[in-house]
């Protein structure tokens, strides 16, 4: 036997064992749980065993919307999170500018995690803004919706954006008192240059890093999800080139994660042209589902909605595709035997995506397709939803991060029919639960206790209705993300032959109050039966 967990609660979300206080691995696989009295004989004098003296130990998490790689990547820029010390307008400013002394001229320099609603000023930056931090570098400010950017004047000017310049499909430029544009850019006109031109900002400030630099980012950030006690997660934005340093990173040992890859269907045709299907790959990195991006998001106010914003001029959002378009894709990737994901928001969004799917899903929904975020589903359909058999990935982080953005772009009252969690569990819809990192922290704890609370930042209840218990919550982070995957027979639950992936905490966030949940401590984290992060 090779590792023996023993003086543990063990929490196994396997619901025809549901505790035990021992468990033993051999081969990366979980051999046996049960008593100590049943595990411990297992053991030689080879085997390694660790006494958690009353620790907790439960499944590792699984977060089923992470942009894995863009957070690997942003690390290296400028954090923009009032987490990170900018509380106001001008901290900004000062971490913008400290970047860019330290960056050659013309170089891009890049923030992220701003909005105006998280800051103390509420300052709204503009391209005027971001001149003060620099005019000899053009800078891309990201909105934490992702949804969003400011750039200043340089910026524009790199990008070729004028007052002659026309919105762009699926996105808009904002516009200053001068009729000039102010820097803010929505949607494509920001994920276009940022991503899918060629070359990309992406493409080439990730051409300033060589083959081993990019693979020592993956590294860092598995590191860094392993001491919030994520064994795995899905990113759903995996280009060839990330595709490319996954695999070369997994190849080396150093990337004990469980990665699976989430293709744009903006870069599909080549896999499809391949033939390779979702589950091709190893155990540390897979080919997942194909992603569409329908609308925006609903604290950048550019989800589509059916009812304008409650906010003066606030509009009904932005989609990326028309009806005949969402209708095609989703029919060839289907038709194509692929997973599909989507990510839609508002419920205008959300009732063309139901119509696009109910037109290929005839006999239950054998692919998981499911929807990403779902955020601002009707009652209709929430029902059409359930008749589609359709799965949803959505994020309960988002209220103690975004909340009050939420209730200052729906109003008080529509606020409180956003992430209807407890309906659509007793519908009996399959839910997944993510961080949609890097919008918001990727600590499932942190998702865990805003399930159940659902408080805003400034503490106003949002849909508390809706609230779910902490058992359930945790079964989304485990059981119900590895079905997401079609891996619920290899993990999720600490189940005798699944792969022996766990989180050790110091508490057991099922008897602590919910509130106290993030507080609960990872000792460790373990994958395929190796420590991958002890905190002592």
């Amino acid at each position: 036997m090779d590792l023996i967990l023993k003086n543990a609660r063990i929490v196994t979300m396997d619901e025809t064992c549901p505790g035990a206080e021992a468990l033993a691995v051999k081969f990366g696989r979980i051999y046996r749980v049960g008593k100590a009295t049943e595990i411990e004989p297992l053991g030689d004098l080879t085997t390694r065993v660790i006494d958690l003296k009353g620790q907790t130990v439960l499944p590792g998490f699984i977060d089923t919307h992470n942009h894995f790689s863009l957070y690997a990547w942003l690390i290296n820029q400028v954090d923009c999170r009032p987490a990170a010390g900018c509380v106001k307008g001008d901290d900004i400013i000062e971490a913008l500018r400290d970047k860019a002394a330290r960056t050659p001229p013309g170089k891009w320099v890049l923030g992220w995690g701003y909005a105006s609603y998280l800051l103390d000023d509420q300052k709204q930056l503009t391209k005027e803004d971001l001149d003060r931090a620099t005019i000899d570098h053009p800078v891309c400010l990201v909105h934490v919706s992702v949804h969003e950017a400011v750039v200043n004047s340089k910026a524009l000017i790199e990008l070729g954006i004028s007052r002659d310049t026309q919105d762009p499909a699926g996105g808009k430029i904002l516009i200053g008192p001068d009729g000039n544009p102010n820097g803010i850019l929505s949607e494509s006109a920001f994920m276009g240059p940022l991503f899918f031109e060629s070359p990309s900002i992406y493409a080439k400030v990730a051409a300033e890093y060589d083959k081993e630099q990019k693979e020592e980012m993956m590294v860092r950030c598995a590191a860094r999800f392993h001491q919030l006690g994520i064994v795995g997660a899905h990113d759903p934005f995996v280009d060839s080139a990330t595709l490319q340093t996954y695999q070369s990173v997994a190849e080396t040992g150093r990337f004990p994660f469980r990665l699976y890859a989430y293709v744009l269907n903006k870069w599909a045709d080549p896999l499809m042209a391949a033939g390779i299907k979702r589950g091709f790959g190893s155990e540390c990195v897979k080919i997942g589902a194909i992603k569409l991006f329908l609308d925006g998001g609903m604290s950048s106010r550019t989800a589509a909605v059916m009812e304008p914003y409650a906010v003066e001029g606030g509009g009904t959002g932005i989609l990326n595709y028309d009806q005949e378009a969402l209708n095609q894709e989703i029919e060839k990737f289907n038709n194509a035997g692929y997973q599909i994901s989507v990510h839609a928001q508002g419920d205008r969004a959300l009732g063309m995506l139901l119509k696009a799917f109910e037109r290929v899903m005839k006999k239950g929904n054998p692919l998981r397709h499911h929807i990403v975020h779902a955020g601002n589903l009707t009652e209709q359909q929430i029902e059409k939803v359930r008749e589609l058999e359709l799965n949803i990935v959505s994020q309960a982080n988002f209220f103690s991060l975004l909340g009050d953005g939420f209730i200052e772009a729906y109003g008080p009252v529509r606020s409180q029919y956003l992430y209807r969690f407890n309906t659509l569990l007793k519908k009996g819809i399959r839910l997944a639960f993510s961080s949609d990192c890097p919008v918001a922290d990727p600590n499932p704890l942190i998702g865990l206790r805003d399930a159940v609370l659902r408080k805003s930042p400034s503490g106003k209840d949002i849909g508390r209705s809706e609230s779910i218990e902490v058992q359930q919550a945790l079964s989304l982070y485990t059981r119900e993300a590895a079905y997401i995957s079609f891996e619920e027979s290899e993990r999720g639950t600490i189940t005798e032959g699944k792969m022996a992936d766990f989180v050790v905490l110091d508490k057991d966030p099922l008897t602590v109050s919910p509130e106290k949940i993030p507080d609960c401590r990872v000792e460790k984290t373990i994958v395929g039966g190796k420590i991958v992060y002890n905190s002592s």
